[in-house]
């Protein structure tokens, strides 16, 4: 949007493109995709960054209505936020299919990108060998455990297992996230963005925040200061 694009820096060098792409692509970001003329946001994946022919390949779009519209309109408008970054841009692509018959898109690599670093809602990734449970009133009988991954004052991402269902744009009145010291941080969250673990049985939600109260505020800065430290820490052993 224009208001989006008029606070960030426009980056232009192809090199400086071609690093904040691959950082996407090894990270496994996802990517919230809009279509022009067509309503909703979709999903998609970064799976290639080609610098020497100049192309990106992208996953088709999910749901699959997005994905009839991305080759109505041969055009996309992406963004995806990586390391504490926004990052957006726009392509024409062309719709192809691999050898089993899946679909996706290869786009020239952009010349431009929409670059906005949002310093307060950085996220930490939690230390893997940390383990930070999760627990979710799905409803008045039923609540189920996740592990956190990553945390930040905007919102969080945890793993959960494949055979519990959230939509994007639920809304759980009630999450605990239990710190390994301190008391739990109940929240509010609404579900952003799922996504299904090829490799093992669980998927990866992402969820922010919702109507934090100054006290919630208070106990998650302390909380994401405590993981900073503990990363920074990790960073000085090695």
């Amino acid at each position: 949007t224009s208001e989006y694009q008029g606070q960030t820096e426009k980056i232009t060098h192809p090199p400086q493109i071609a690093g904040l792409l691959r950082r996407i692509l090894d990270n496994r970001v996802l990517l919230r995709v809009q279509v022009p003329g067509h309503p909703g946001i979709f999903n998609s994946l970064l799976l290639q960054v080609n610098t020497d022919q100049k192309f990106i390949i992208l996953d088709e779009l999910n749901p699959t209505a997005g994905h009839r519209f991305a080759q109505q309109t041969g055009r996309l408008q992406v963004h995806c936020q990586s390391q504490g970054v926004e990052i957006g841009f726009a392509c024409d692509i062309e719709t192809r299919s691999d050898a089993s018959g899946v679909s996706y898109y290869r786009a020239p690599l952009p010349a431009l990108l929409h670059y906005l670093q949002r310093r307060m809602n950085y996220r930490v990734r939690v230390v893997l060998d940390k383990d930070i449970p999760v627990y979710l009133q799905l409803d008045a009988d039923t609540e189920v455990e996740g592990q956190l991954f990553d945390l930040s004052l905007g919102g969080m991402g945890f793993n959960l297992a494949s055979d519990i269902r959230l939509e994007r744009g639920q809304v759980l009145e009630r999450c605990t996230i239990r710190p390994p010291a301190g008391d739990p941080l109940r929240v509010q969250l609404e579900i952003r963005f799922v996504q299904t673990d090829e490799r093992r049985p669980t998927q990866r939600i992402g969820a922010r925040f919702v109507s934090l109260g100054p006290q919630q505020e208070n106990a998650l800065r302390r909380f994401v200061t405590h993981l900073e430290r503990e990363v920074l820490r990790r960073k000085a052993r090695r």
